[in-house]
């Protein structure tokens, strides 16, 4: 059974009022090669993962049809390294997947999809900084945005309210240096920096942010952590866990903060030779993988798209060196975090030898 009909692609590219839709932006012709790649894999699949996945990748609704996306991905970019899936369980489902060299384990897939439109954010930021930099008075000031902007977002209102609090600050009705512009979907703070504007310069000095590493932390810890503790109260914890968390625009998030919340602080680190070493032991704060009620959890991937490099996945594993699941970074393809070799457990660096994307072919 074909993943997609000449009948089916004909039909959804001209669905009307359906753009949003990753579906129907897969079956306008530019979608043809990552189709034809998402088709390569279902027909590799087993039963009944091949028919869950073409039930998800057939629907119109984002959150359905990227969880699909999400677990064809995440399954071919392990396949490629010798795991083949070998039953579902449960309704979540969990994937049983398998090693011919006799290591399995279960993998979880969780799918993040954002509400802003992919590609828009940068865009929308770069709008909204050239509606400030129009903005008439003498006064410099530098702006913050706290969260990411509205794809449709009209900047006007913002430049005249600017433009009304520079006039009261030229006034002298206006004690401080700060002033913040806020409503349901935008969060701005600005700030005067004491300088008054040159010639014909903009009194926009620098635009800041938004810095999203520690909320994109706040969506992921939390679904991971629950997913955890959904495999502790199942039935059936045979296998360790690995979470795959698949995101359908690029993680923002730095290594500091994932490394936090799986291995806690490290109580060393090291340079040599350009590469960073870091030992994690002792009392280093709580964190997932140290954590005795989930000892069990063996791993965690990070997927993610970008709009710009349509034909690539951003992939990257963190590998919990304490677990009876004994990976590595060729187990992974793909940049890992892993223990050092020949080291103890705890020691950990970076192998970057696999890359950071996986093509989609």
């Amino acid at each position: 059974m074909p993943l997609w009909s000449e009948r089916v692609v004909a039909g959804v590219e001209t669905l009307p009022g359906a753009d949003h839709s990753y579906l129907k932006q897969l079956c306008a012709p530019d979608g043809n090669d990552v189709r034809g790649w998402l088709a390569a894999m279902v027909a590799r699949m087993p039963e009944p993962m091949a028919l869950r996945a073409r039930d998800l990748l057939n629907s119109v609704e984002n959150c359905r049809f990227f969880q699909g996306f999400a677990e064809v991905a995440v399954v071919s970019m392990l396949a490629r390294q010798g795991f083949e899936v070998r039953a579902l369980r449960g309704a979540g489902p969990r994937l049983e997947l398998a090693h011919a060299d006799g290591r399995a384990f279960f993998l979880s897939v969780l799918s993040f999809v954002h509400q802003t439109r992919p590609g828009g954010d940068d865009l929308t930021r770069q709008r909204l900084v050239e509606a400030l930099s129009r903005v008439a008075s003498r006064h410099r000031f530098v702006v913050l945005i706290r969260r990411w902007l509205p794809h449709d977002l009209d900047p006007e209102p913002v430049r005249r309210s600017l433009e009304l609090w520079l006039a009261q600050v030229a006034s002298g009705t206006w004690e401080g240096r700060y002033a913040a512009y806020e409503d349901d979907n935008v969060a701005l703070e600005f700030c005067l920096t004491g300088e008054r504007v040159r010639g014909s310069g903009s009194a926009l000095s620098f635009a800041l942010g938004p810095f999203v590493a520690h909320r994109a932390m706040e969506v992921l810890e939390p679904r991971v952590v629950t997913e955890l503790d959904r495999y502790n109260a199942g039935a059936d914890r045979a296998l360790p866990l690995v979470v795959a968390a698949v995101s359908d625009q690029p993680w923002r998030i730095n290594q500091g903060y994932l490394r936090d919340f799986l291995y806690g602080r490290p109580s060393l680190t090291a340079q040599e030779n350009g590469e960073s070493r870091f030992t994690f032991g002792g009392a280093g704060g709580p964190c997932a993988f140290r954590d005795p009620l989930y000892r069990r959890f063996a791993g965690l991937l990070l997927l993610d798209r970008d709009p710009a490099r349509s034909h690539e996945i951003g992939a990257r594993a963190l590998l919990n060196p304490w677990s009876d699941l004994k990976l590595t970074p060729d187990d992974m393809g793909v940049s890992t975090f892993a223990q050092r070799e020949g080291g103890a457990p705890g020691e950990m660096r970076w192998y970057v030898s696999g890359g950071e994307v996986v093509p989609l072919g």
